[in-house]
């Protein structure tokens, strides 16, 4: 299962309402409005002008908009299917800067939720695929039943990597190779629900910073 071109245009309403904010800049860039931004210098200019900079808020900002181009390149359900797996490996970027941001400047205080685990573990089984480029992805798409059925893979096969050692991670890839495999991507649903965590995530940031300032 990929996206489809409403998928997207409801995963991009989705993503203004959790990651944007009302003056239409990315929610991070309210970073700027808080004192003691673990990234925040100040660049004075030639003319004597000085600017302030947050690099947190900008870099988290940029992958957020680029989540946006994502969603609104596709032209057609092809397109959209083509363009999902980045989608997911795009949002794993978007978890790495935002536990980086908040690991740096509050260090202990990130806490892993159920939807990056899950964005955590897609990204992670699409970008070191081992012996899985061997397996059949796209008969499971032709509609036709298989004897044995084909391997589905989906956010429930993922779960138990996490309990596993890599040589086990790599061994289960291989045990797919040269199978038919049915590829099953998060539902709208666990993309939404990683959209509202990572808000949850930019938001305690911004009460964190605000906290340090009252002490």
């Amino acid at each position: 299962m990929a996206y489809s071109k409403a998928d997207f245009r409801t995963l991009t309403q989705q993503l203004h309402q959790s990651l944007v904010a009302q003056n239409g800049e990315p929610l991070s860039c309210q970073l700027y409005a808080t004192p003691f931004s673990h990234g925040s210098i100040t660049v004075e200019y030639d003319n004597g002008d000085q600017d302030h900079h947050v690099a947190e808020a900008c870099n988290i900002a940029a992958v957020i908009s680029s989540i946006g181009r994502i969603l609104s390149l596709p032209r057609s359900n092809i397109a959209c299917e083509e363009m999902s797996e980045v989608l997911l490996l795009r949002l794993d970027v978007l978890r790495e800067y935002i536990r980086a941001a908040i690991e740096t400047a509050h260090k202990g205080t990130y806490s892993e939720t159920d939807a990056d685990r899950m964005v955590r573990r897609w990204a992670g089984f699409l970008k070191h695929p081992s012996e899985y480029v061997f397996a059949h992805r796209c008969l499971s798409s032709t509609g036709m039943t298989f004897d044995p059925p084909a391997i589905e893979i989906d956010c429930a096969f993922l779960a138990s990597w996490d309990i596993l050692k890599l040589y086990e991670r790599d061994q289960k890839k291989s045990d797919l190779a040269h199978q038919i495999v049915s590829v099953n991507l998060p539902s709208i649903a666990k993309i939404d629900a990683f959209f509202k965590a990572s808000a949850n995530h930019i938001n305690k940031l911004i009460a964190a910073n605000f906290g340090i300032a009252r002490c």
